[in-house]
């Protein structure tokens, strides 16, 4: 990932990615998954959120470049879920989720009807031609969920 390029030291891997459960996931399934990925990131120092609606998980991860790579692969062979996408892979210096081993916030089914001027970050990541787009649409609901959990925005 980083090629011949050294990294500053404190460089940390930001990753987003979505993907398509293979059956539904209930409340005792997420907090399960929850548990596990809790436990696992905290001990290998990986901060993020898991977002999950419609079948349709959301999670950004950030940490070591490392931690962060090896966990990603991990992702891409779990049989729990198909249509991995990698949607952001960038490195930064400073952490957006500093807080949570794994926040998470369950999002409710939407009914079909659509108010006008209305945006579903959830169906432009979904329907997305372009990694501009699903990019775009990822930073914004990481936006949301901190403000919604009360942490200030940091500038992208």
């Amino acid at each position: 990932m980083t090629g011949s390029v050294p990294l500053p030291d404190g460089t940390l891997r930001s990753l987003v990615y979505s993907s398509e459960a293979i059956t539904r996931f209930y409340q005792d399934d997420l907090d399960r998954l929850l548990l596990q990925a809790r436990a696992h990131n905290e001990s290998v120092g990986i901060t993020g959120i898991l977002l999950y609606k419609n079948d349709q998980f959301i999670q950004f991860l950030e940490g070591p470049p490392d931690a962060v790579g090896e966990l990603t692969e991990r992702i891409r062979r779990d049989a729990r879920h198909t249509n991995v996408r990698i949607l952001i892979d960038e490195f930064t210096l400073e952490r957006q989720f500093d807080d949570w081993t794994m926040g998470y916030q369950p999002l409710k089914h939407q009914s079909s009807t659509v108010l006008p001027g209305f945006r579903d970050s959830f169906a432009d990541i979904a329907d997305a031609p372009d990694a501009l787009t699903t990019g775009r649409a990822a930073k914004e609901l990481a936006l949301w969920f901190r403000v919604r959990a009360g942490k200030p925005a940091r500038a992208a």
